[in-house]
């Protein structure tokens, strides 16, 4: 089968080219470094080449450029892809709300772009990863029908991506699915996320700062989300939305507690209550996609969070 998939040579899209490679299938990967110059604080192209070495390279071509260059599309498309599974996006939720300027044309332009070419092209599936803050404000078991209230600029992005896709959809009869994941931490990720940035403050016993400690998130092993992603590309159920997510949120107070037991920290929690861009949230419904994909997330939260502190500590200075 032949994929296209963009942001392929992040954090989550890079697990997905791994494991589909590995199974024999040609992949065209669009990405822009750009992107990443704008978060990354480290060495950007030793953290690609980790995230990439356990690809089959004859089965993945990469494609440096801009969705939302014409001809970049047109020149990823030209092998007639069976699936797109777009995940690029602007690289943080805070980094659009501040400059929506440059980040709504990322989240809904590209998103644009590739759906055109996808219904010239007669691609059979395209696949949208969304995002958990099109709900804005949720509560534990929320699912995907629920009501959809975006509460910061990004969330109204994907929010409107998702409107695309199935206008799209519907008027030139592309199949969709839509995935929306939330909290994916784990080994390649880069230094400015909140898991990784409350490991970088245990590892170094300095007090972790909390806006708002009982505000929870459903976290999310990398390779749980990569395969729920798959799942949602290859199965025959379409037009659907889907919670990608372990299914079982931790405070971020929980989360802080477990890191500073898990490096043997003697770092101090200091909770300033303020309330972030973020929104209050809770645990996502899995069933559906449990019942459909037959998708059951395999990392619990520790185990995860053991993994990554592994990592960090092989390669801290290296990526």
């Amino acid at each position: 089968m032949e994929y296209l998939i963009t942001g392929g040579l992040g954090f989550i899209g890079s697990k997905i080219i791994e494991k589909l490679s590995n199974e024999g299938h040609s992949i065209q990967c669009i990405d822009n470094k750009d992107t990443y110059d704008i978060i990354s604080k480290g060495n950007l192209n030793a953290l690609i080449e980790w995230r990439t070495r356990n690809w089959k390279k004859d089965k993945v071509h990469v494609i440096d450029g801009d969705i939302l260059d014409r001809m970049v599309c047109l020149k990823a498309f030209k092998n007639n892809p069976d699936t797109v599974i777009h995940l690029a996006t602007y690289p943080r939720a805070k980094i659009v709300d501040r400059d929506p300027i440059n980040g709504i044309p990322k989240v809904i332009g590209t998103t644009t772009n590739l759906l055109w070419h996808a219904t010239k092209f007669n691609t059979k599936k395209f696949v949208y990863i969304s995002s958990s803050m099109v709900y804005g404000d949720f509560v534990d078991g929320t699912k995907e029908d629920s009501n959809t209230k975006p509460t910061n600029i990004y969330g109204e992005a994907k929010l409107t991506g998702e409107r695309l896709t199935k206008l799209f959809a519907k008027r030139d009869g592309l199949n969709y699915n839509i995935v929306r994941p939330s909290g994916v931490y784990g080994p390649g990720d880069l230094p400015d996320r909140v898991v990784s940035k409350f490991f970088a403050k245990a590892m170094n016993n300095e007090t972790i700062t909390l806006h708002n400690g009982e505000n929870k998130v459903d976290f999310t092993y990398r390779d749980d989300a990569a395969d729920g992603i798959i799942r949602a590309a290859n199965s025959d159920v379409a037009n659907t939305s889907f919670n990608i997510t372990a299914g079982n949120a931790s405070s971020l107070r929980t989360l802080a507690e477990t890191i500073i037991d898990i490096t043997g920290s003697e770092s101090d929690i200091n909770d300033i209550g303020m309330q972030s861009l973020y929104p209050m949230r809770g645990t996502l419904d899995i069933s559906r996609a449990k019942d459909l994909l037959e998708y059951v997330p395999t990392v619990s939260f520790r185990q995860g969070l053991e993994n990554y502190y592994e990592w960090i500590r092989q390669y801290t200075g290296k990526v």
